[in-house]
């Protein structure tokens, strides 16, 4: 049986910012999300989390990358990334694969 309407829980982090009072660096948002949830579904969750107007235009041109550095587009979807698609939430949380970056690139 696919797991990928399963949910898993994903942390976003920022990586970078222009302004930190506005975007502060580091701080991490965490989804509980399907699997398949597709990357612009995600980023919408996560822009979401920001209140001002403002925050929320400087967070939309940020991209996202899993934590090895690879460029995720608004068509991938979580598991895309994961070593083994069908592998447990704990294999998947011992490899860090829930791990994302939001960089300003």
């Amino acid at each position: 049986m696919s797991k990928e309407e399963d949910n898993i829980t994903v942390t976003i982090k920022i990586g970078n910012t222009r302004n930190n009072d506005l975007i502060k660096v580091g701080k991490e948002y965490n989804f509980n999300v399907r699997r398949n949830t597709f990357i612009c579904e995600l980023l919408d969750f996560f822009i979401a989390c920001f209140d001002s107007e403002e925050e929320k235009m400087e967070i939309k041109k940020y991209v996202i990358f899993s934590k090895g550095m690879i460029r995720l587009y608004n068509k991938n979807i979580i598991m895309d990334i994961f070593e083994d698609p069908e592998a447990s939430d704990l294999d998947v949380y011992d490899r860090d694969e829930t791990i994302f970056y939001a960089l300003l690139i």
